[in-house]
């Protein structure tokens, strides 16, 4: 099938600008409710996680205190089931913490000992057996670093070790509070918050609308258009940034509040002790041991910058870290230790709260506003881009329809994609489908760990590669059949496909509760990538004039790396809220929005137009088939330039590109302990640099006839900046080993598609199939980078791996440059 069998019918009223204009204004109220939802989420996410800890906390204090008396009892080897009080010390726990609903004394097969055993069924007593045989022995101080929280059924536990006779595990202390109880709270801090968010938002609604028919009116008034478009864009970002920075201040204020609660908790109990002993007739300066229950306190509340015990007159008797400064931290508690509830003042106890660690705690809410709104602008970007095309395809059907050209596109015609900008509409397209795809980005292999923590025959670096690398294997034989399917069918049937079978891969990633089952989910969402970014990258080829094409694969590339960007952010974020496995039911339901969006702004452009090749290599393309063989990998498999482009260029930096970004950042910053949130937004650098980048690269790129350089310009660079983590990879060097590749792909990745496209046997083979085969080729690579990447990690370690990756990435380039050999044809400008 060369060409259109049937006409393309433009709709026969063009909509008015005041329609269109509604359109953008809904499109952006949407962006704009969909980002104060986001920011609602996770600043209530971050309230109510707030609100947990300090449960937590508190739990850590009450615990810790009893924990340390019922231990010296069983250090002179009293069996715990034979001691005395269990039951009154249980009843003492629920009254210092009225959210507790049940306490008992567990012995370590999790048996209860003490307690109210009817109310404790199986599933809590396996949980807390398994936990307390993988608790650490020879515990220093009891409950300091093995102090567990965790959710069974509907209800948190909270689990303090009990040491026995030579610090082996005798039992447990174990505290249970409704998950209920813990949301209700959270809630209630929350409800205000959202309440002014809401008239923020509102107001926000309103101005955008005004924004929106002023910007009409001035673009009506023939006024700079860019000016127009800005207008709704500043609305949109100063609402964001009202209700950020409300958030933030809510946020640290509920922050401030719970951790001085705790505090005060602490406080008390220790001057009570104190008191006690002091009741007895001994001072604080007569205590021996003062660093274990400061200490405890210090680990229990970690926003404690130091805590102290001093006389009366202010010399000191103990403290933890260091003495108080006086007034260096925001807050400072004290408490007087007196000799008896109306006796005179015998010492004190003073708690500082750190400015690092409140700041800490603070710096996050601020990280993700900014993620927010980052992510806010950039899908406001697209709907400008989107808003763009449509005004100026209204404007050009508009004047053609004055000349008495019709509104139809005929059978194998071809717009002029400079006329309207028709090219363009494939980066929206492209923007929705990676948003979708990239959302569980950051978690892909972390989901491979938590499934398969039980398997130790395949080394751990391998077996993390194997989910992303079913994936890319499964994505090169779809971009394969994508490229044929494209020529034959048009972009849009490889397209649509491909997005229903992404989103069930998704589905089933998500519900995946083995480690087979789960590679397999994400070979399904590999099948359906393949099909649809072929056919979204077919449209470009087929639908745009050669004269404009590098420019249209800048853009389209730019889309592209903006749904990456705002996806692995949204996605990180949402992973700590929703879970490793909701993140994945969330892809699924957003990757079916590119369907929607395809029928209804691109359904002109279905089919495949006739004019696919110059004129002057049309007669040999009648004959390709029998000369080339299959799918014409005969005539691609001959030219050493092709093949040298692909095993030398595409390749190695698809090797580097998913080893580095898609396994190396989120393995290895996890386990170095960087938040799931950071690594998101480490992730978006790469995104970042292209979309800024690459756009400007494509057009200096389009400048020049000769693309070589730019493909081994981009190589070294990329190379480079992996080779440099062999000499520190700490988290800077990784963020710039990122921007580089960044920037080799902004640099390199237009140049490639280009410099293919010139290729005689290209032109002979065709472009659909010609772009399948270097697709493929980009999924080869990506499915052994990880395995590569993670052998070289299991063998010689994280720097020398990304040394060796970097150096074959910077072989293979000059190699490209010294086998390859380009030539533009004089025949280019038939394409326009």
């Amino acid at each position: 099938m060369s060409g259109l069998s049937h006409e393309h019918a433009v709709p026969s009223r063009v909509p008015s600008r005041s329609t269109l204009a509604l359109r953008f204004f809904v499109g952006c109220l949407f962006v704009l409710v969909l980002a104060q939802a986001f920011n609602a989420t996770l600043t209530t996410a971050a309230i109510r996680k707030t609100q947990f800890d300090s449960v937590a906390t508190a739990a850590r204090i009450v615990s810790d205190d009893w924990a340390f008396r019922i231990q010296n009892a069983l250090r002179f080897g009293k069996p715990i089931e034979q001691m005395f009080g269990l039951q009154e010390m249980l009843a003492s726990i629920r009254i210092d913490l009225p959210d507790v609903s049940s306490a008992f004394v567990a012995k370590p097969d999790g048996s209860i000992v003490a307690g109210t055993r009817e109310e404790q069924d199986e599933a809590v007593r396996d949980s807390v057996r398994r936990l307390l045989s993988a608790a650490p022995s020879n515990t220093q101080a009891a409950g300091t670093a093995t102090f567990r929280a965790m959710t069974v059924g509907d209800r948190h536990l909270f689990v303090t070790p009990l040491l026995g006779r030579r610090g082996a595990i005798a039992g447990g202390l174990v505290l249970s509070v409704p998950q209920l109880v813990v949301a209700k709270a959270g809630w209630s801090l929350a409800r205000g918050y959202l309440g002014v968010l809401a008239a923020i938002t509102a107001g926000g609604a309103l101005a955008l609308l005004a924004a929106t028919v002023a910007a009409n009116r001035v673009e009506a008034l023939g006024r700079s258009r860019r000016y127009a478009m800005a207008v709704p864009l500043v609305v949109i970002l100063g609402t964001q940034a009202v209700s950020s920075w409300y958030a933030i201040d809510t946020f640290r204020k509920v922050y401030l509040s719970t951790t001085l609660a705790n505090a005060e908790r602490s406080l008390t109990r220790l001057s009570l002790d104190l008191q006690r002993l002091a009741g007895r007739g001994i001072r604080p300066e007569e205590i021996a041991g003062f660093d274990a229950p400061l200490g405890r306190m210090k680990v229990a509340i970690a926003e404690l910058g130091a805590v102290q015990v001093t006389r009366p007159d202010r010399s000191l008797v103990a403290a933890v870290p260091q003495a108080v400064g006086g007034g260096g931290g925001p807050l400072l508690i004290e408490h007087d230790v007196r000799s008896g509830p109306e006796g005179p003042v015998i010492g004190r106890i003073t708690a500082e709260l750190s400015d690092a660690a409140i700041a800490a705690g603070v710096r996050q809410r601020l990280l993700d506003s900014a993620t927010i709104i980052l992510t806010s602008l950039l899908f406001i970007v697209e709907l400008l881009v989107l808003y763009g095309v449509l005004i100026h395809a209204q404007s050009h059907a508009q004047s053609h329809a004055q000349k008495g050209s019709g509104s139809r596109v005929q059978a194998g015609a071809r717009p002029d994609s400079a006329a309207d900008g028709h090219h363009l509409l494939a980066r929206p397209a492209a923007f929705i489908l990676l948003f979708a795809w990239a959302l569980p980005l950051s978690i892909v292999p972390l989901r491979m760990a938590s499934l398969a923590s039980d398997m130790t025959a395949i080394p751990r670096q391998i077996l993390l590669a194997l989910p992303i690398s079913a994936e890319m294997l499964a994505a090169l034989v779809t971009a394969l059949l994508a490229g044929w399917l494209t020529d034959r069918r048009g972009w849009q049937f490889p397209f649509l496909i491909g997005v229903v079978v992404c989103a069930l891969g998704s589905a089933l990633s998500g519900l995946a509760s083995d480690p087979l089952a789960y590679v397999a989910a994400r070979a399904v969402v590999g099948l359906g990538y393949g099909l649809a970014w072929m056919g979204i990258q077919g449209y470009v080829f087929a639908w745009s004039a050669a004269r404009m094409r590098t420019q249209a694969v800048a853009n389209l590339v730019a889309g592209i790396f903006a749904g990456h960007i705002c996806g692995s952010a949204t996605g990180a974020m949402l992973a700590g809220q929703l879970g490793q496995a909701g993140v994945f039911l969330v892809a699924a339901v957003a990757g079916l929005v590119p369907i929607p969006f395809a029928i209804l702004a691109m359904r002109r452009y279905f089919g495949v137009p006739a004019a696919n090749v110059p004129a002057a290599v049309a007669a040999p393309v009648a004959n390709s088939a029998i000369e080339a063989g299959p799918g014409g990998f005969g005539v691609l498999a001959r030219d050493r330039s092709f093949v040298a482009l692909l095993l030398l260029s595409v390749v190695p930096f698809s090797v580097a590109q998913v080893g580095l970004l898609y396994y190396t950042v989120p393995v290895y910053l996890a386990d170095r302990g960087v938040g799931q949130a950071d690594i998101g937004r480490i992730m978006m650098i790469y995104g970042l640099s292209v979309i800024y980048v690459a756009p400007w690269l494509g057009r200096l790129v389009d400048r020049f006839r000769q693309k070589k350089p730019f493909i081994v310009a981009g190589g070294l660079i990329g190379g480079a900046g992996l080779a440099f983590c062999y000499f520190d990879a700490g988290v800077t060097t990784l963020i710039v080993s990122v921007f580089l590749l960044g920037l080799a792909s902004s640099l390199g990745g237009p140049a490639q598609s280009s410099f293919a496209l010139h290729l005689p046997s290209v032109q002979r083979v065709g472009t659909g199939r010609a772009m399948g085969v270097q697709r493929a080729a980009d999924k080869l690579g990506q499915m052994a980078g990880p395995l590569l990447v993670g052998a070289l990690f299991a063998s010689v370690g994280v720097s020398s791996g990304l040394l060796v990756t970097g150096l074959y990435y910077v072989g293979c380039t000059l190699l490209f440059g010294l086998l390859a050999s380009e030539r533009t044809p004089l025949t280019s400008k038939a394409h326009a």
